[in-house]
């Protein structure tokens, strides 16, 4: 247990919770960028620490947003955060991805999934030693979070609401060829500060 500054705020971390990382600000920026005022619905997937969540609440306090993550202690500790920061303007809720959640439309998709490939050998270096795996792995390719998130974002998306998402280093092209395979337009990806592709993004029309 410990703290963790990212963005503008000093977040609680817990064994429970991915620690916040800078390049994850970059998910911030773009969601800012891309949210037009005034008030619109935005939903964070496994919020961990609320990091997300809880930086976009403390920019855009018009902003709705849905914050879920499948770990009760992970909530607890975006929950806290939540509280410390005086932010009012979020609803968490324990969900397996948008299992849990009642049918509604979002503006705006944003997540840090886990991406890390089941086998990669920096599991056992670091900071992401004291992480849980579940926050971190996603299958042989890394990518089975992503693709479940990519498939099923359109039922939840208002019509030009747009999908966020951060991936690893050497994944842009597949991300974004996932979001071209399930129907986004205006599909692109961002580098990080280090100039890796880190946020891949892409915009749902309904027709």
């Amino acid at each position: 247990t410990g703290q963790r500054e990212f963005w503008t705020l000093t977040l609680k971390v817990t064994p429970d919770t991915l620690i916040p990382r800078p390049e994850t600000e970059l998910l911030v920026t773009t969601a800012l960028s891309l949210l037009p005022a005034p008030a619109c619905a935005v939903l964070d997937l496994g919020t961990g620490t609320g990091a997300i969540a809880l930086s976009l609440a403390s920019e855009r306090p018009d902003l709705s947003i849905t914050a879920c993550d499948f770990s009760a202690a992970a909530l607890a500790v975006a929950i806290e955060n939540a509280k410390t920061h005086q932010l009012h303007n979020v609803s968490f809720i324990q969900s397996h991805w948008f299992s849990e959640l009642a049918p509604q439309q979002f503006d705006l998709i944003v997540s840090n999934p886990p991406y890390i490939e089941t086998n990669d050998p920096h599991l056992k270096q670091g900071d992401v030693c004291f992480e849980p795996l579940t926050a971190l792995t996603a299958g042989q390719d890394g990518l089975d979070d992503i693709r479940h998130i990519v498939q099923t974002a359109p039922h939840w998306l208002a019509s030009s609401g747009w999908l966020l998402l951060e991936h690893g280093y050497n994944q842009g092209t597949a991300v974004t060829t996932l979001l071209q395979m399930a129907g986004f337009q205006q599909v692109r990806c961002l580098p990080d500060l280090a100039g890796n592709p880190r946020v891949s993004l892409g915009q749902w029309l309904a027709t």
